[in-house]
């Protein structure tokens, strides 16, 4: 009895500490993240194996360049996709985020692996696209990114690799896990738009900056102005903070996990399952029967089962089931955010005196943005994907010692369809008590697109052969792979990706090492005489600490490795048999054929031609890669670091020709021609220690990644400044801003240089001046050129954590250097459309003659400015930022408690996510995110608490 009502107390508190989150969010809309299991409370371990390609190796034979995280790293993050765990834990791995809230795989998220421009995924060795898995599922998460370490996938080879693998059944006695989170987000930033009063009195200025010195009548009087500050009549005066009445403060989350693992007579087994909900910031109504807010429901299903067939034959099989749904209002969640973003507060009220929506003919019909929110229906995403593996490796010890043949096979579904429930309302302009109507009211629509719906089917053999003959050790791999992807709701024909591949590994007395491995890639949708490609990387080791005069005289040294590898790889770039030339004709392309009248009836036809111009000879792109590393360990591996330096030469890649000519008549084909090396030095440096009953850590990564392009087929340029060979990729060219024009008297200087297109007449004192760089007297494309910093690219992270008498503590900082963002468009401009949208706090700043000394922003103006949007380095930002990225704090029940009451592990949790931010942007306006602006979902900050029982 005692127990029975023990167990009661824990889930009691359990329930307690949930219902915090619920105190904090006093919103229907709940949040929840990330399940959670134990922390240990020692040191920060890794194992003596590092996941690879088709396999793992002890760290002492590694000469890839790989970096790994493994589970308990990845359940401090409160996120349901993965990557968002991952800043600044890696290094060579670059994430970065242009929006947040609920959403699909890789929703709001991009990433590089040492500044290449794509990468792969694969899951258990399959190419698939799931960002959003549990992190209990998940035993490690590796980046590869060198040549040796991708070489085998043959023209999939030249850029970094994700390689996760998923949880297996291990030895032991069953092993429950059971966690429940909830927890609450709150945007980082939003836009500030002006309130009605200031709004109206900035148009007034921008009206009188359009038309010049002479005055002009004021739009908005001093009375209307009053009016719309004082509040006097909020139907003929509106002044409606829109994102107070859209959004709600802060959106709920939650997730619940289940998983058991461990063996029985022959077998073992991995179970996972795992619910998770996260809704967004809309509010909603009780006057819907549906949900109009965005809202992601994840529900995940895991079993691996691996089986001793024979005491030499062993199977695995490994299921993964996944339904997503992602709801959202009927217009989109980026129309209501886009409307949110561009409406001013005084454009028309939430309702009129009768009860109907307000709006006006300025803004469309049907447009009012609460109306957008809660009665234009809603629409929703159903993804469903299954995924099935099945591995059987057999041991040939009976041929010889060491020798085993495998087989893979795996079959992966994925079905993807839009069901859209959406419908139109009709708003009224209430004016002198008459009302006016702007569009109409619809019924629901019933309709259903199915968006996408593949297979893929992956299928590997192999023979292996691994051995050691006293000093001298040898791991061979013989390979041939599959993958093949159909898309069922297109024509196409499969896309296949074939490779075989082998790789040998030799160590003598575990002090050198030696590894060589070659690919023949082929791929079907090239031409068959370029269809099939030989990619190699050989490498080199030297485990410094095994010699005498090291283990000898140096003992402080724990492990000290020198490695370094070379290669060449390949990753396909092309079109659906883009090597086939294909034709248009009066059915399939009306737009480009010639059309004429012809016969009695005089009917119209049209002719048949070319499509864009086919490349036979289109090949795969090609990589160079070096790298070379040293891996230390000092002091029992109480500091361990690694350092690498890369250089990578992509060539043949594929772009769009510069040299064209109108004269061809017909669209120019892709070709291999284009040039980029990538370089740079990753550095990882972890110190952990015990100091009584404190168990503690720190760890640090820095990357640094330089460009340039060698070879791009560029058109002779007139000046050096505008040549893009021997520039970093990417680099952002326009025109040099000088400053602001302060006076008339400075535009109408003769020595003054301006665009043709915006003549002295249209220009403004507040207007922005560019630099003459040829000194012709005209600003135009042969003043253009770099503008930006061109420095290397920097990312960083610092992760630290201690545990100390059932109290564990993590944190992670990471940030960037020498970044800049482009960042114009009307977010900074303000009175776009013609001065029909709003204008923001940031726009208070603006240059007037009061402040034409000091002031570093435009005058305003309403609508266009050709002279203020050119593409220059005014609106060119440095844009660093550290972030806090993630905190865990825990307490785990002491032992003896928990036992009593048959639990061994209780554990309580609270963890954060994008918690503060540090940015250079906040300098000049601080309602935005570093990495999202404008009509973005917001970067959200997450506050969870959770529980986590094992059995």
């Amino acid at each position: 009895m005692r127990k029975v009502y023990a167990r009661r107390a824990v889930l009691f508190l359990a329930a307690a500490w949930l219902q915090v989150a619920s105190l904090y969010a006093q919103t229907n809309d709940t949040v929840a993240i990330g399940a959670k299991t134990a922390f240990t409370p020692s040191l920060l371990r890794t194992p003596d194996t590092i996941p690879i390609l088709f396999g793992e190796q002890p760290k002492n034979k590694l000469l890839q360049s790989v970096g790994t995280v493994y589970t308990h790293q990845l359940l401090t993050t409160p996120s349901p996709q993965f990557l968002q765990a991952l800043p600044g834990r890696l290094a060579g791995l670059n994430i970065g985020f242009t929006g947040g809230g609920p959403g699909l795989d890789g929703n709001g998220m991009s990433y590089n692996i040492r500044g290449a421009r794509a990468q792969i995924i694969l899951i258990d060795g399959v190419e698939r696209g799931y960002l959003s898995l549990d992190p209990e599922q998940i035993e490690s998460i590796s980046v590869l990114k060198d040549a040796l370490s991708t070489v085998l996938l043959g023209q999939r080879s030249s850029y970094g690799v994700l390689y996760i693998r998923t949880k297996k059944g291990d030895v032991g006695k069953p092993r429950i896990s059971f966690t429940a989170q909830s927890g609450f987000e709150t945007p980082a930033a939003l836009p500030k738009p002006l309130p009605a009063w200031q709004y109206a009195t900035l148009y007034n200025e921008a009206r009188q900056n359009d038309v010049g010195a002479s005055p002009v009548t004021p739009v908005y009087s001093a009375a209307q102005i009053a009016a719309y500050k004082n509040h006097t009549d909020p139907y003929a005066y509106p002044d409606v903070d829109w994102y107070n009445t859209v959004l709600n403060k802060q959106a709920g989350m939650s997730r619940y996990n289940f998983n058991i693992q461990g063996s029985g007579k022959g077998f073992r087994y991995f179970v996972d399952l795992d619910n998770l909900k996260e809704k967004g910031l809309f509010k909603t109504t009780g006057n819907n029967n549906y949900n109009t807010n965005s809202q992601l429901d994840r529900y995940l299903l895991r079993s691996n089962l691996g089986v001793d067939v024979t005491p030499t034959t062993f199977v695995q099989l490994n299921l993964f089931g996944r339904f997503q749904r992602y709801n959202q209002p009927g217009g989109g969640v980026s129309g209501v955010l886009t409307s949110l973003l561009n409406t001013p507060q005084l454009a028309y009220p939430v309702y009129n005196p009768n009860g109907t929506y307000g709006g006006t003919n300025a803004y469309g019909g049907n447009v009012n943005i609460y109306g957008q929110t809660v009665s234009r229906g809603y629409q929703f995403q159903d993804v469903r994907d299954i995924a099935v593996d099945l591995d059987a490796t057999q041991k040939l010890d009976v041929l010889t010692k060491g020798l085993y043949v495998k087989a893979r096979a795996s079959n992966n579904n994925t079905a993807y369809y839009t069901t859209n429930r959406a419908k139109d309302f009709e708003v009224y302009q209430f004016s002198n008590n008459n009302y006016t109507k702007y569009g109409n009211t619809t019924e629901q629509t019933t309709t259903g697109t199915p968006n996408e719906r593949s297979r893929i089917v992956y299928l590997e053999g192999s023979a292996g052969y691994d051995r050691a003959f006293g000093k001298h050790a040898i791991n061979a791999l013989a390979l041939a792979t599959q993958q093949s992807r159909l898309l069922f709701n297109s024509t196409n024909l499969p896309e296949n990706y074939t490779a075989y591949a082998g790789k040998l590994n030799y160590s003598f007395d575990d002090k050198y090492i030696a590894e060589g491995a070659v690919s023949r890639g082929g791929y079907n949708w090239l031409a068959p005489s370029r269809r099939w490609a030989t990619y190699w990387a050989a490498g080199l080791g030297w485990n410094l600490h095994k010699e005498a005069f090291i283990s000898n005289h140096l003992k402080w040294i724990s492990n000290l490795k020198l490695r370094a590898n070379y290669g060449l790889t390949g990753q396909v770039n092309a079109g659906y048999f883009s090597y086939i030339q294909t034709y248009f004709n009066n059915i399939t392309n009306t737009n480009n054929a010639v059309a004429y009248w012809y016969g009695p009836g005089s009917s119209l036809e049209r002719s048949t031609g070319e499509n864009p111009i086919s490349n036979p000879s289109l090949g795969p792109e090609k990589a160079k890669k070096l790298d070379a590393g040293i891996d230390a360990g000092f002091w029992q591996n109480r500091l361990t670091i690694t350092a690498d330096y890369f250089y990578n030469k992509f060539y043949d890649l594929v772009a769009t020709p510069n040299l064209t000519t109108a004269v061809f008549g017909a669209g120019y084909p892709l070709q291999n021609y284009q040039k980029f090396n990538y370089w740079g030095t990753e550095l990882t440096a972890t110190w952990q220690d015990k100091w009584k009953g404190l168990s503690y850590y720190i760890t640090a990564n820095f990357s640094l990644v330089q460009s340039k392009v060698v070879y791009n087929a560029e058109l002779p340029r007139k000046y050096d400044y505008q040549i893009v060979t021997g520039q970093p990729v990417g680099l952002q060219y326009g025109y040099t801003a000088t400053g602001l024009f302060k006076t008339y008297a400075e535009i109408n200087d003769p020595n003054t240089a301006v665009l043709p297109s915006a003549p002295k007449s249209s220009l403004r004192p507040g207007d922005i001046r560019y630099q003459d760089r040829n000194s012709d007297g005209i600003i135009d494309a042969n003043d253009q050129g770099p503008i930006g910093n061109a420095k290397p690219a920097v990312y960083y992270g610092t992760t630290l954590g201690f545990s100390i008498r059932g109290f564990d503590f993590s944190a992670l900082v990471q940030g960037t250097l020498n970044r800049q963002s482009y960042i114009s468009g009307d977010f900074m401009n303000g009175f776009g459309n013609n001065g029909n949208y709003t204008a923001y706090a940031y726009n208070l700043g603006r240059f007037t003659e009061a402040t034409a000394a000091t002031a570093t922003q435009p005058r305003v103006w309403l609508g266009t400015n050709t002279n203020n949007s050119q593409t220059s380095s005014f609106w060119l930002q440095n844009n660093d930022f550290v972030r806090l990225k993630n905190l865990e704090i825990g307490y785990t029940l002491p032992g003896k408690l928990s036992r009593k009451i048959g639990l061994p592990s209780v554990r309580l949790f609270s963890n954060g996510l994008n918690l503060f931010t540090h940015a250079e942007i906040h300098k000049i306006r601080k309602d935005m995110d570093p990495e999202s602006w404008g009509a973005s979902y917001p970067i959200m900050k997450v506050v969870n608490f959770g529980v986590n029982v094992k059995f």
